[in-house]
């Protein structure tokens, strides 16, 4: 196993502890959240979350996804995917809406919206868990079982 094999999934791990970290944050102060400023202030944080994890998503679809795609059947991360899109929008608008009225009378939102954030983590943690896996350097060798060859797959971590 090479450096680059290690290197990538320390990379990827250390991109999702940070996501999970954020959701967690938000699954654990939004709900106790009960002035309108801490509200808001929570919405923000979902607002940011969502933002980091669109991000994310997106370079997995452009860059990541192809590679294991061309060298392995991938087609369960797919449909994560098209589920995270749709109870991500739901998500942004619901916060938006919390943010936009300044945090008051969003009570009855803010239990819909915890609702959708604890979907979105029943979703998002085991997908980041399945592409850790795949992405362990144990199991990335047998996709790619030379440095060369991984460099080849993901040359901007070069």
């Amino acid at each position: 196993m090479s450096r680059f094999h290690r290197y990538y999934y320390d990379h990827l791990v250390a991109i999702h502890n940070h996501l999970r970290h954020e959701l967690k944050t938000c699954l654990r102060t939004l709900p106790t959240a009960t002035q309108p400023a801490s509200v808001k202030s929570s919405l923000r944080d979902v607002l940011l979350f969502c933002r980091h994890l669109q991000v994310h998503h997106d370079l997995e679809e452009a860059v990541i996804f192809p590679s294991f795609a061309a060298v392995t059947d991938i087609s369960h991360w797919s449909h994560s995917h098209e589920t995270l899109d749709h109870t991500l929008e739901n998500i942004r608008q619901l916060a938006q809406k919390g943010v936009d009225q300044d945090g008051k009378d969003f009570t009855a939102e803010k239990d819909t919206l915890v609702e959708e954030m604890q979907k979105l983590s029943d979703i998002v943690l085991p997908h980041l868990s399945d592409e850790e896996f795949l992405s362990s350097p144990e199991e990335s060798i047998k996709l790619w079982p030379t440095e060369q060859e991984m460099r080849r797959a993901f040359p901007w971590m070069s």
